[in-house]
């Protein structure tokens, strides 16, 4: 075999033999060695890219740590008020040249580069005959026959060694290498950006890449940006599938949501964030984040989810400016935990029938709250769900409820009165603390556990039975007692269901329930619940009834009253002046069937009976129009009705009308008077007739009518005519009257504006 090869051969055995495991940073240090030297140190990073040196923070201000492969974003400590949230971390790390044999290449896809590299120098061997000699002590013994060595094994050994023996006399001659490991992120910590108040606006990104693969953002923790105050515009990525609780509660400042097209679960809706989920048949809503800085003082559910909102969000209105009412839709079930929490100006809320459950903490702080009537479905009052509550005064429970939890009602400063449903067995730690105008509250027996501290800072009275838990409660507390007897509602005089039973205090009312009435029966219960001294139980009793009808024709009256069999009936007790009321039948004598009575009208003056069948006149001050004249009633007197007239329904008209009695609807009106300013002013009339029973005319009644030329007053009963009433009509009027009446009535036409009244005989 050539010499030469022999002893390249054999030096190569032993270097193998010799040398430890090697690491895979050493690897990667040695084949960066051997490379061409970079020729350049940085790397240009694209949109949502963040580089880091450190391991723990980005170039802008990011905080993440590493989970596997992936980052997770932890806070941020740059100083931009509006940042987009990166979709992957560039972590460039320095590889030192005493890395430890055996260390591991970080987790993620690497990248390796030398800069400014040297290849390290190796000795050429000499062409001459290996010696033979024995090696040295020092030198490990080789086989004796090579072992098959590949050149390129030989070579890479030779490179590492000839790499290290270079570091070690030779220390500045060459630069350490870098590694560059990609870390995608895919989520927020929890609480990351909870009450950083500098930032105004944040983007998130995320989609699906030019391969078809799921990039950025996939989960938002809880309470992620909780408390933000100055964050006014969120944008969520299509790629973001699960946000945690609360993540933009507080956020006051909030006015815009927006997720990105291609979102499978999240979309906003007339500004609000709602999440869906599919289910058999339609999928329903939730409203997870309303724009907390919304103008609208009112939240209207849109038509889009009107039919499937089935749930309102943990702290999905927390902190809302200006929301004062909500009116939930039917479709509600449930109401998530701090869900209307500091909504400081919300007054009125309205619960659908079917809700069923109501998180803790739902309403705490709601300061402008007065009322609230719980559906009957909800079974819990969770803790501190009204807590600070400072003006709420009206609580309506439900019968089914169960507990009431601690801090439920704590610092509820306006409540006076509160009476705790039969239903409920417990109530929690300082449940009504604080509660400072409290003097009342009812507790019923079957309350059997209560907390520690549960009317802390108040001095209210309960209201319970003696014995009972509650009784012994207050006097282990110091409270005052006041005796109540329990009043149960059956449906039966079996006893069989419970309708209602109220715990009352001694010597008041009990409140019976409602029960559905019988037709052709009237309800009474089987004892008395005024004035309670005992407990009682009642039951309803059903009693056969007729209807008797009350009618008063003339008037348009009816009443009906129902009898129970043999009772004598209470008619309704109607007047009219100047007339007594009887019937047309006896009513002194007990029912035995329906029937219908009609009241007759007597005249007190005259006695004369008033037919049934007259109509009554319309009243006082009413308009009627009959033909081409208008009236208005004047006295609306039975027997003798009367009108004025004043005006035309058609001005073009030539002939003024003004007949002495007119009918209208069936009742006859005497006309006795014309109005003042009647016909005012009107250029086409050239003809007043005055009938019979007309007593006045009203001042203007015709003033400024030049064409009226003649003027026939037929009535002899005129008393009065008003001043101008005539003037300024034709200078050639002539007046016709009676003969006895011309003397009269021309010295009041003169009064009324004729200078030079012409009479004539009728």
């Amino acid at each position: 075999m050539n010499k030469k090869l022999w002893a390249v051969m054999l030096a190569a055995a032993v270097m193998i033999k010799s040398v430890v495991p090697i690491s895979y940073l050493d690897v990667s240090t040695a084949t960066a060695a051997t490379k061409k030297p970079s020729t350049s140190t940085s790397t240009t990073t694209k949109v949502g890219e963040e580089v880091s040196t450190d391991g723990k923070t980005t170039a802008s201000g990011f905080t993440y740590r590493v989970v596997g492969t992936e980052a997770v974003i932890t806070g941020y400590g740059g100083t931009a008020k509006d940042i987009t949230i990166p979709t992957k971390i560039l972590y460039k790390r320095t590889v030192a040249a005493t890395t430890p044999t055996g260390a591991t290449s970080p987790t993620g896809a690497t990248k390796t580069t030398a800069t400014k590299a040297t290849t390290p120098k190796t000795t050429k061997p000499k062409t001459s005959t290996p010696k033979t000699t024995t090696p040295k002590a020092t030198t490990p013994t080789v086989a004796s026959k090579p072992q098959n060595v590949s050149p390129a094994a030989i070579r890479q050994v030779a490179a590492i060694q000839a790499v290290k023996a270079s570091k070690a006399t030779k220390p500045t001659t060459a630069s350490v290498p870098t590694i560059t490991v990609e870390y995608p992120v895919t989520s927020i910590e929890g609480d990351a950006f909870n009450g950083q108040l500098s930032l105004k606006s944040v983007t998130m990104l995320g989609g699906i890449d030019s391969n078809g693969k799921t990039y950025g953002m996939r989960k938002i923790g809880d309470k992620a940006f909780f408390a933000c105050h100055d964050l006014e515009k969120i944008t969520i990525a299509a790629s973001t599938t699960s946000i945690g609780n609360h993540a933009f509660s507080d956020c006051v400042a909030l006015n815009s949501i927006s997720v990105s097209e291609g979102n499978p679960k999240y979309k906003v809706i007339e500004g609000c964030l709602y999440s869906y989920t599919t289910q058999s048949g339609t999928g329903t809503y939730t409203l997870e984040q309303y724009p907390l800085n919304n103008k609208d003082k009112t939240y209207t559910v849109p038509e889009l989810v009107k039919e499937t909102l089935t749930s309102i969000g943990e702290g999905a209105f927390w902190g809302s400016v200006n929301l004062e009412t909500i009116d939930l839709p039917a479709t509600i079930k449930t109401i998530g935990e701090g869900a209307f929490e500091e909504c400081r100006k919300l007054k009125s809320v309205t619960f659908p029938e079917g809700l069923i459950g109501i998180g803790a903490e739902a309403f705490k702080g709601a300061v402008a709250l007065t009322e609230i009537t719980l559906p009957p479905e909800v079974t819990a009052i969770n803790s501190k769900t009204f807590q600070g509550c400072e003006v709420l005064k009206t609580v309506n429970l439900p019968d089914r409820l169960s507990v009431i939890n601690s801090y439920a009602f704590q610092g509820c400063k306006a409540l006076e009165e509160f009476v705790v449903p039969q239903s409920v067995t417990a109530i929690g730690d300082q449940a009504f603390a604080q509660c400072d105008s409290l003097r009342e509250i009812t507790i019923p027996t079957q309350t059997t556990s209560l907390g520690n501290g549960v009317f802390r800072g108040t001095t209210v009275t309960i209201l319970c039975q003696s014995g009972s838990q509650a009784a012994i409660y207050a006097a282990n507390n110091g409270l005052s007692v006041e005796r109540t007897y329990t009043v149960s509602f059956y449906s039966n005089e079996l006893f069989s269901t419970l309708l209602s039973a109220q715990n009352v205090i001694e010597g008041r009312d009990a409140q019976p329930p409602e029960v559905t009435p019988r037709e052709g029966y009237r309800m009474t219960w089987s004892g008395d619940y005024t004035s309670v001294k005992q407990d009682i139980r009642l039951y309803p009793k059903w009693e056969k009834v007729y209807d008797v009808q009350f009618v008063d024709s003339f008037n348009g009256k009816t009443e009906t009253v129902q009898v129970v069999k043999d009772e004598i009936p209470t008619p309704p007790a109607w007047s009219m002046a100047d007339y007594t009321l009887s019937w047309d039948q006896d009513i002194t004598v007990g029912v035995d069937r329906n029937y219908t009575v009609h009241a007759i009208w007597q005249n007190n003056s005259t006695g004369e009976i008033l037919d049934p069948d007259t109509v009554r006149p319309q009243a006082k001050g009413s308009s009627l129009t009959k033909g081409n004249n208008k009236y208005k009633v004047t006295s609306a007197n039975i027997k003798s009705p009367t009108v004025k007239f004043v005006g035309l329904s058609k001005a073009e008209a030539k002939k003024v009308d003004v007949p002495a009695a007119i009918t209208v609807d069936g009742v006859k009106y005497k006309v006795t008077e014309i109005a003042s300013k009647a016909v005012k002013g009107n250029a086409k009339v050239t003809k007043l007739i005055v009938n019979k029973n007309i007593k006045k005319i009203g001042a203007n009644a015709f003033n400024g009518c030049a064409k009226l030329k003649t003027l026939k007053l037929k009535s002899k009963a005129i008393t009065s005519i008003g001043g101008k009433a005539f003037l300024k009509i034709h200078a050639k009027a002539i007046c016709y009257t009676y003969y006895s009446k011309q003397s009269k009535y021309k010295s009041m036409l003169k009064k009324a504006g004729i200078k030079k009244p012409v009479m004539k005989r009728l």
